[in-house]
């Protein structure tokens, strides 16, 4: 199930009772192609730290072709010890929190079976959209993947210059050999992720750090 599917899922499901699930890193690979696989970096690589609300809109490609969409809030928390992401209801409601921490991935839920959820992926999009260029290619490549970014703003600098944060905007891009895989694009607080090869997207826009 994509990553979209999930979210999507989290957002327009009823309540249900609260299921747990914990998985180790590195023990539950992210697949973006068929053949190649990347394990989530560890939160030791983000170097920025966040704290912030984030408003989600997505679209993705169901098996008989329609498309489907959703739109909600998150609350995202990221630093060198932790990754967290609160997914929230209409109403303000806590519905799903996935927290990423030294030695396992930990996804609790109101509205999803978490065991058949993939949380690795949605934590592995976040991380294409907000961790260093460095570390992300280092990891991409090391699984025969290539990755490269463009950067654009004030301090301009490209593929991953002096200015390394998360802060500039950038256009980054994961190809399997001559095969786009996926897209990610920063300009201001708007980011938005296209997989051309998984057939989803969603556009991020950041509030404000705490």
């Amino acid at each position: 199930m994509s990553v979209l599917r999930t979210l999507a899922l989290a957002f327009l499901l009823v309540l249900v009772g609260c299921s747990r699930s914990n998985v180790k890193p590195g023990t539950a690979p992210v697949y973006y192609s068929d053949n190649r696989s990347v394990a989530l970096l560890p939160t030791a690589a983000m170097t920025e730290k966040l704290d912030m609300p984030q408003h989600l809109r997505g679209e993705f490609t169901q098996q008989d072709g329609s498309l489907k969409s959703f739109e909600g809030d998150s609350w995202v928390r990221a630093n060198d010890t932790i990754l967290s992401i609160m997914l929230f209801s209409g109403f303000g409601t806590t519905i799903a929190e996935i927290t990423y921490g030294k030695d396992s991935v930990h996804f609790e839920s109101s509205v999803m079976d978490v065991e058949k959820m993939k949380a690795e992926y949605v934590l592995a999009d976040f991380q294409v959209c907000f961790y260093p260029y460095k570390a992300l290619k280092d990891n991409f490549e090391e699984a025969g993947f290539v990755f490269e970014e463009s950067r654009g703003g004030s301090n301009g600098g490209s593929n991953g210059g002096a200015n390394d944060g998360a802060a500039l905007d950038y256009v980054r891009t994961l190809k399997d050999g001559n095969t786009l895989v996926l897209t990610a694009e920063r300009k201001g607080k708007e980011i938005t992720l296209v997989n051309s090869l998984r057939h989803y997207s969603y556009h991020i826009t950041l509030g404000e750090e705490q």
